[in-house]
């Protein structure tokens, strides 16, 4: 069973590459486990992604995949916006408890 998943990063440049450049696009429809190596994403990463992820396809429009690299790109934003980080206050006036 594979279990790989490409990082936040490697997601967000595939979605550009997908998104703009001719080239890759032609690359990732013939051999998309070659084109993912090309950008950057290790070998044992592509290896165990889904197999059905790494078979030759026709992609959709470079539209699609622009709309979907704004959407994932603001979602990650939002996530980081919306963290609450916590706070530990120490009272450092050295009061003993009664």
């Amino acid at each position: 069973m594979s279990d790989a998943v490409l990082t936040n990063e490697q997601a967000l440049k595939l979605l550009h590459e997908l998104s703009a450049n001719d080239g890759f696009r032609t690359r990732f429809e013939e051999k998309p486990a070659a084109a993912l190596v090309e950008l950057g994403v290790p070998a044992n990463t592509v290896v165990n992604l889904d197999a059905a992820c790494l078979a030759p396809m026709r992609l959709a429009g470079k539209d699609q995949f622009k709309k979907a690299h704004t959407e994932f790109r603001s979602a990650g934003a939002e996530a980081c916006l919306s963290m609450v980080t916590p706070q530990l206050r120490l009272d450092s006036r050295g009061k003993k408890k009664k």
